[in-house]
């Protein structure tokens, strides 16, 4: 184990917050794979029906991003940075 600062996590947390993490989690996975899946059927040029549609899962792949990272941070996990120009 390295010495990198680990949060002290309050273990009087709610007992629902890693739950709800793992929903959060499972939900952003879920949208992340319907863009995969999204990606798999478009064709070489996408019509304009298609970017529409790419747009609103792009728009829930990031919501549910925010959710899960939110989830996280609640059930006490959060990372500093994972960013290289950060560290």
């Amino acid at each position: 184990m390295t010495d990198q600062a680990i949060p002290d996590v309050d273990r009087g947390t709610d007992d629902r917050a890693m739950p709800r993490a793992v929903r959060a989690a499972r939900a952003y996975a879920e949208a992340t794979a319907q863009t995969a899946r999204y990606l798999d059927r478009t064709g070489t040029l996408p019509d304009p029906a298609d970017i529409a549609e790419y747009a609103n899962l792009l728009a829930r792949e990031e919501a549910t991003r925010d959710e899960r990272a939110d989830a996280l941070r609640a059930a006490g996990l959060e990372v500093p940075s994972l960013d290289a120009d950060q560290g």
